[in-house]
């Protein structure tokens, strides 16, 4: 932004000599009545003065916000729109001090806010000169506030900055206001002046012109380059000692001399000044470092985390884009800087950032929702080339281009488990073939019977052997296809609400997005078509923050924190501005929270699908449990979708951090797998395990040493729920009463019915079996028909087997997500 000049042409400063005279304001500042005889033309002017209100608000300048990282000092990156950082006239060299006096406005001490001496004296000079000028300090202090606060509007700064009479009029009222009526001092106006005056090259206020071109704090600035500083003033361009070295030496000179003129300075000290050179600590400009694009490079890669951190507060937080780049705010962020340098450094070690493939790794504190790091294979900022492709500015950390594949076994992992399902609860999705009307054979797969679905549902070939009976706790570590849809298909009749209202609870977002079905969204779409497959599978767009979000509530015992980046704000007078964030949510009990991160510590163990990746962390760290769920989605080539895998998904949980690891084509979302190092064939070779792998060499670094149990789901905190399986539902809701609990039935309004044994409309399943008075309790009414029978029984796995199975698929299927 430029700056309002501090002269004003002579025949305006004629003008208005006569108007003030006219309206006889005496030196002391007071308005008398006008002085006949100078003209109908003066007097009108004069009574237009008198008559003039000064509607001036002083406010602060603009000022920087500064982001910093969870210790409250180290800084993140600053954001303004001058850069500026105010500091009291005690800091400010007392020689500085004169040479502004000296060069701007001499009788500043002397006057009231107008100088009627000067007036007159450039009234009648055309010359100019530093002493002739008819501004006062005041006057133009008055002017840069009305500048200032035109903001962007470029009417209101030319406004702001007109030399008309008008104008001036305006500006000198204000200052005798400023002086006579508000009566702030000398020392307050001067240090006022010299916080919000431009000194070019992007400094505003002589902190910034200290350190912009001297490299160090104005209270350590010589006289010569004080009278730098100050010679600028009039023009910042024109004096410019980067561009015009010879301009600025020589008005550096001039305002010496003033001084020697004004008797604060003598001749043969200035002459010795005068023959120096000026010295600035740089041969070229300093790289003004506003932005997230200009973020500390202390701390790694950290313009993502930035970036999020400024869309939040401008969404979430409610603070405007004016509060934040002019508030002077101090923002504690979330982000822990040795975390975040740790996990980019190895996950760049590990990922190419030229790979047509993204590694996205946000980490979640699960007990709060403090977002922790931010880390990516891609480098933040511009593409220096059209052949570039290792920098990105996208909101890769939130974006619902990929599909989550199997990470969205969770959410009928918990509607299950809230609602009491038992871990061990077996179902049977024995893959057969289709026979058409004329007897040809089709594709083989688990058919449900309740759901619509366009394909028959098949297993993944992450070299796992699949049964045709599985349990919730062996289907999730496999990550079995045919389970999970079974389990929504026979077990709630595939009633999909549910699980979509569990996913939506905890912050999955992008069921809410556009499906393409007539004015649906993605949640519509899928409940109301029974749409298992794209819901248990994970066919929906997912961010990579939004699902680290949601696992964390598992790790956080239920309790969901939507993932939130600040901490603290504080504006620049240190009075606290609210932190919009969302109170936390039970959303599900602490009892079915720890179930569920005992079934996902199966994943990282045998037979679970990252079980190899895990095999050494477990050999180092025995008793420290990592929960997990890994995902890979099925590419599409010319809707082919048997084209190998696309993204790849691993989300990982420990007490205290969770973080999804997603390798994501962002350009192409949905094509097969490329450029992932170690791998010839990536589309046919790389799954989820493949995503453990890199989270857990970004995170292994911070993790070991560190060890950790997990809260069982037999001693969570509460007392025992009557057992009322069985009951009708008027009898269970009684008993529960006057046990001190209250009784909610699972999605009442469709008249859901779990399938079981138990007499029709009597309770087949509730939960959570612990918990504590005062809770809800969730009921599901019985069909009366069991799921469908369990003809082979789960054979035993001897703990002694290896940690990776080698065994073939149960039968070679076509590829659906979700290993």
């Amino acid at each position: 932004m430029a700056s309002p000049g501090n002269q004003f042409p002579w025949s305006t400063v004629g003008r208005l000599a006569v108007v003030l005279l006219a309206a006889s304001i005496l030196t002391v500042g007071l308005a008398l009545p006008y002085v006949g005889g100078l003209g109908l033309a003066a007097r009108h002017e004069a009574s237009k003065f008198l008559n003039t209100p000064c509607n001036l608000q002083e406010t602060q300048p603009p000022r920087k916000t500064t982001l910093f990282a969870n210790d409250g000092k180290t800084v993140i990156a600053t954001l303004f729109t001058q850069d500026r950082q105010p500091i009291p006239l005690s800091q400010v060299p007392k020689s500085l001090q004169q040479a502004l006096v000296a060069t701007e406005d001499r009788r500043f001490y002397s006057h009231h806010g107008v100088d009627m001496r000067g007036l007159i004296r450039s009234a009648i000079s055309t010359s100019g000169g530093d002493t002739q000028g008819g501004s006062t300090l005041t006057m133009q202090y008055v002017k840069q506030i009305r500048y200032y606060q035109a903001g962007s509007d470029v009417a209101k700064q030319q406004a702001a900055i007109n030399q008309n009479l008008n104008r001036k009029i305006e500006d000198a009222k204000c200052a005798i206001y400023l002086e006579n009526t508000k009566h702030e001092s000398k020392d307050t106006i001067l240090d006022n002046y010299l916080n919000i005056a431009f000194f070019g090259e992007n400094a505003y206020g002589i902190q910034t012109a200290a350190e912009t071109y001297f490299n160090k704090p104005a209270s350590k600035l010589t006289l010569p380059e004080s009278a730098m500083l100050v010679g600028l003033l009039r023009a910042p361009t024109e004096y410019d000692p980067f561009q015009y070295p010879q301009a600025a030496r020589d008005r550096r000179n001039q305002v010496l001399q003033n001084l020697v003129d004004v008797h604060d300075l003598p001749q043969a000290e200035a002459d010795k000044y005068k023959s120096t050179p000026i010295n600035l600590a740089t041969t070229r400009p300093p790289v003004v470092r506003e932005g997230c694009a200009n973020a500390d490079t202390k701390i790694l890669n950290v313009g993502f985390f930035c970036d999020y951190v400024v869309n939040w507060l401008e969404t979430v937080g409610k603070v405007s884009d004016t509060q934040l780049t002019t508030g002077g705010l101090k923002v504690i962020t979330t982000l822990d800087a040795g975390l975040q340098n740790s996990m980019q450094q190895h996950l760049q070690a590990s990922m190419p950032a030229a790979s047509p493939m993204t590694a996205v790794l946000p980490a979640v504190d699960p007990k709060n929702g403090n977002i922790l790091a931010m880390a990516t294979s891609k480098l933040y900022g511009q593409h220096t080339s059209t052949k570039d492709t290792s920098h990105t500015q996208l909101p890769i950390f939130t974006e619902y281009s990929a599909q989550g594949a199997s990470t969205y076994k969770l959410f009928p992992l918990l509607a299950a488990l809230q609602t009491g399902v038992p871990a061990n609860q077996a179902i049977y999705t024995k893959q057969t073939p289709s026979i058409s009307s004329t007897g040809v054979r089709g594709p083989v797969g688990y058919r449900p019977s309740n759901c619509q679905t366009s394909d028959p549902v098949q297993n993944g070939d992450a070299q796992e052997t699949y049964f045709d009976t599985e349990t919730m706790s062996s289907a999730t570590a496999k990550s079995s296809n045919t389970y999970f849809v079974g389990l929504v298909d026979q077990l709630f009749g595939c009633d999909l609400k549910p699980v979509v209202d569990m996913a939506s609870k905890l912050g999955m977002d992008g069921l809410q997005e556009p499906s393409g079905d007539a004015n649906f969204t993605v949640a519509q779409s899928v409940i109301n078509y029974g749409r298992a497959q794209e819901l248990v599978l994970g066919d929906i767009g997912t961010s990579p923050l939004e699902l680290a979000g949601a696992y964390a509530a598992v790790a956080g015992g239920g309790r969901y924190n939507a993932p939130a980046p600040v901490l603290s704000i504080t504006d620049e007078n240190g009075q606290t501005i609210s932190v919009n964030r969302s109170p936390a949510v039970q959303v599900v009990s602490e009892q079915a929270a720890a179930e569920a991160v005992q079934i996902l510590t199966g994943d990282t163990r045998y037979p679970g699908t990252a079980a190899s990746q895990f095999a050494s962390w477990y050999q180092q760290n025995p008793g420290s449990l990592v929960a997990s769920k890994t995902g890979t989605s099925v590419a599409v080539v010319g809707n082919n979708d048997n084209a190998g895998n696309a993204s790849l998904w691993f989300v990982g949980m420990t007490p205290d951090l969770v973080a999804t690891s997603a390798l994501i084509n962002f350009d192409h979302p949905s094509a097969p797998a490329a450029g992932l190092p170690g791998l010839a064939d990536p589309a046919n070779q790389a799954y989820g395990a493949f995503a453990a792998q890199m989270w857990l060499d970004a995170l292994a670094p911070s993790l070991s040493g560190k060890s950790w149990t997990w809260p069982s789901p037999t001693a969570v905190a509460g007392i025992a729920v009557p057992p009322i399986t069985g009951m009708d539902l008027t009898t269970a809701a009684n008993t529960l009463k006057a046990a001190g609990f209250k009784m909610v039935q699972l999605d009442q309004k469709n008249s859901l019915q779990c399938a079981s044994a138990v007499p029709p409309g009597n309770v087949a399943f509730y939960g959570p079996q612990i918990a504590l008075p005062g809770s809800t309790i969730t009921v599901c009414p019985s069909n009366g028909s069991p799921p469908l029978a369990q003809p082979v029984p789960v054979p035993h796995v001897s703990p002694s087997r290896s940690p990776v199975s080698s065994s073939p698929p149960a039968s070679p299927t076509r590829r659906r997500p979700g290993r």
